[in-house]
Order: C-alpha cells, then sequence, then structure tokens
C-alpha cells in the first residue's frame, strides 16, 4: 500500500458493493461496518495484485464477516425463518394414499 491518504485511493468492487449493501441498514454498529470495509479493501487489494491466494484468504473472512453482521453473500436481507417455515409447510406433497401410476 502506498503512502497516500485513503481519500485518495480508488474504491474497489467489493468495498463499492459494501457500501451499497450497508446504505440501507441501519442496525450495523459502526466497529462492524469498519471491520466489513477493512476486509472488503483487503479483497479488492487481492484481487489487485492478482495473487489468487490472497483472495481466497480474504474472500473466506469477508463472507465470515459478513454472515457474522447478517447481510448474506448476496447483499439480501436475512431469511426470516418462520416465513421460511410457513413456506415449507404449505408447499404441496403427496398424500398418504397417493400411490405412483406404474
Amino acid at each position: 500500500m502506498t503512502g497516500k491518504p485513503r481519500a485518495h485511493q480508488r474504491i474497489g468492487r467489493v468495498e463499492t458493493g459494501l457500501n451499497h449493501d450497508l446504505s440501507t441498514r441501519n442496525d450495523i454498529p459502526k466497529s462492524e461496518r469498519a471491520a466489513l470495509r477493512a476486509q472488503a479493501r483487503a479483497v479488492d487489494v487481492a484481487e489487485g495484485a492478482h495473487d489468487v491466494d490472497q483472495t481466497t484468504r480474504a474472500n473466506a473472512v469477508y463472507l465470515q464477516l459478513r454472515s457474522a453482521a447478517g447481510l448474506s453473500s448476496g447483499g439480501s436481507q436475512p431469511v426470516d425463518t418462520f416465513a421460511e417455515l410457513l413456506a415449507e409447510l404449505s408447499r404441496p406433497t403427496p398424500g398418504g394414499s397417493d400411490l405412483p401410476n406404474t
């Protein structure tokens, strides 16, 4: 990393995506946001250096931090487990007397 102040460095694609995800989330504390941004930056730097090993390691930690913060890897809100249960219960299933046609 160069000695340039952070404001003059270009923000990478991962950090840009994270900023977009965080723009609608007020429930994530500043300290957690800072950790997410730092790790997103680490992914961007590793990708920029074309270092596959570092990119893989940085990405694994980044995804763990996102998960711990309640962000999925796609940026959507966490799934409501009660709604998921209701959806599972309402799916049609074969009845006890339904036999397959043979």
